[in-house]
């Protein structure tokens, strides 16, 4: 994710330049015919200037929805931070045992809010497309790492896991029934925040809505200097390939806004968020070796954080 205020033009001209060299292209052709062959065109700029607007519109219902998908996700994740630490301040406050059970405890709450850390790095490579057992061999045991390989969402059966836990430790009386009915509504948010997550992951805007949009926006942009060419007459080359970048970028963005999860330049940063969870668990837990806080990385001139 991108922050502060500079944003990857080279980036952006780079991604875009194909097109911007097409529209450059029948702009000069067009020049060239009309000023050394005398071959006016015709084409009336009003067709051009109706499609521009209804275009125009047509983009900003798509990128609407596009930032709705994205501010979603963002809120999910929030929720997945409120509810992360109402867990980890349960597991210390709600579990009890006195005398030589008093190991067992801490051992038990160490286990629990570890899992659950383990919980958010799964969670956060399945909504990315990577391997969810990447990062989590130092917060699980061996035999539950191998466990894991066989699962096909390593996320919710992580959760399974702690609820399992927390279950057990009902049993030994470490939890009242009511201390474990509120564990386990924490552990229900959770399942419900990791569904919406992946109802945004598995479900897309429909083809056909971006194709179309992606194929009207090219379509316009190539043919744009032949409507424009004979009212634009200060600079014309700039003018256009100004008007082609700004509905290629408005293209664009709605298709990198339309799933937060990736490692694009607009997607969430979901590894700083769970580094951050992890530091505030861990503090809970009264560790003092905690892991540095996630810090943005320099590429090309911009700060970007993962």
């Amino acid at each position: 994710m991108v922050i502060g205020e500079k944003l990857p033009w080279g980036v952006i001209l780079r991604l875009h330049a194909p097109w911007l060299a097409l529209m450059a292209l029948v702009t000069a052709g067009a020049w060239a015919a009309r000023e050394l062959l005398g071959v006016r065109l015709h084409f009336t700029p009003a067709p051009f200037q109706i499609a521009g607007v209804a275009l125009a519109i047509f983009l900003g219902f798509r990128n609407n929805s596009s930032y709705d998908r994205w501010w979603e996700g963002r809120k999910l994740w929030g929720g997945i931070v409120n509810q992360s630490r109402s867990l980890g301040r349960q597991v210390m406050t709600l579990l009890h045992a006195t005398g030589l059970e008093a190991p067992e405890m801490t051992a038990l709450r160490r286990e629990v809010l570890y899992r659950h850390i383990a919980w958010l790095y799964a969670l956060k490579q399945q909504l990315r497309g990577q391997d969810p057992l990447a990062e989590l061999a130092p917060l699980l045991s061996a035999q539950e790492l191998e466990s894991l390989g066989k699962q096909k969402n390593v996320a919710a059966w992580l959760l399974h896991r702690n609820g399992q836990a927390l279950a057990e430790a009902a049993r030994r009386s470490w939890l009242s029934d009511n201390r474990l009915e509120m564990l386990d509504r924490t552990l229900s948010e959770l399942i419900s925040l990791q569904g919406g997550c992946e109802r945004i992951k598995s479900t897309p805007i429909p083809t056909a809505y971006r194709v179309f949009t992606h194929l009207f926006t090219r379509v316009y942009i190539a043919a744009l200097p032949l409507g424009l060419l004979e009212t634009v007459e200060l600079a014309p080359l700039l003018v256009l390939l100004g008007l082609g970048l700004a509905f290629l970028v408005l293209e664009t963005l709605g298709r990198l806004l339309e799933d937060p999860f990736t490692l694009g330049p607009n997607a969430l940063a979901l590894g700083a968020i769970c580094r951050t969870i992890e530091i505030n668990l861990r503090q809970q837990l009264e560790e003092t070796e905690l892991p540095p806080a996630a810090t943005p990385q320099v590429n090309g001139g911009v700060q970007v954080l993962l």
